[in-house]
């Protein structure tokens, strides 16, 4: 990954990329990446950090975050078919593909390096657009595609884990200000898996490391704004149902010690008055 700078943020676009490429052959039921094997093809790389990627929980952690996501955004869709659509820190994913959406606007936002790899490796859709931007640099705001009566579904996909809880906040707090009636998805980890995912990230011998975690998003993120309507806390790795997908026994056992430090954050802004 050349295109990429060593002990970076960016660096830890492998975790997910290769969770995904193993996932198309150990859950294939669990919306299939099949981009995700080229890339890395094109890239060059051969085999994932570790072992450990090989393992069916390993693949479940990159496959089953981009399903969640794929299960908000077409729940929002149902009553907002218009609706614009944010990737915050997209890295390389395929989320759009995977969907198949070409009708609603789609901006991917992500630093500058990212998104050079990003359009060496990724089509961009017919109304899809990349911004080259710091998500904690609110310019990007300008890039959406946002219209009140259609609303607008922003996603941040293993990327709040490196910001401080100041900026986490900052950032929720301006976007429900900026973008009401919409809806804002991610993923967090509990102050106990930090430590986890931090071993995962040296895997890729990167020296960034995780830093935001909440306990309770349903009490913690209302006080940041009051613009906020609604907060509903998910199971990252069960909170959305999955069909014909068998596990084995150490997935389960994975599953289970997971429960409690890998969450999803649902955070709906108020409308107007």
């Amino acid at each position: 990954m050349s295109e990429l700078k060593k002990d970076s943020v960016e660096r830890t676009l492998c975790i997910p990329l290769w969770s995904r490429a193993i996932a198309v052959k150990k859950l294939p039921q669990i919306l299939p990446d099949r981009d995700a094997t080229r890339i890395l093809a094109e890239m060059g790389e051969k085999k994932p950090p570790s072992m450990l990627y090989n393992l069916q929980c390993a693949a479940l952690a990159g496959a089953v975050r981009q399903h969640d996501f794929a299960c908000e955004i077409r729940e929002y869709l149902k009553d907002h078919p218009r609706a614009a659509i944010v990737e915050l820190g997209a890295g390389l994913s395929c989320l759009r593909r995977q969907i198949g959406n070409e009708a609603n606007p789609w901006l991917n936002v992500d630093f500058p390096d990212v998104i050079a790899c990003r359009e060496k490796y990724i089509p961009t859709g017919r109304l899809e657009k990349n911004a080259a931007c710091d998500i904690t640099d609110h310019a990007w705001f300008d890039e959406v595609a946002f219209e009140k009566e259609n609303g607008v579904v922003i996603l941040a996909a293993g990327v709040m884990h490196y910001l401080t809880y100041e900026a986490v906040t900052e950032l929720i707090r301006d976007m429900a200000e900026r973008f009401p009636g919409g809806l804002f998805v991610f993923d967090f980890v509990s102050e106990k898996g930090v430590s986890g995912g931090n071993t995962q990230i040296k895997l890729t011998k990167n020296a960034t490391t995780m830093s935001f975690s909440m306990e309770n998003a349903e009490k913690e993120i209302p006080p940041m704004s009051d613009k906020i309507a609604r907060v509903v806390q998910k199971s990252y790795l069960e909170g959305y149902p999955t069909t014909g997908v068998r596990y084995s026994p150490i997935t389960k056992m994975y599953v289970k010690s997971k429960r409690d430090k890998y969450l999803v954050a649902r955070v709906e802004f108020a409308r107007e008055a």
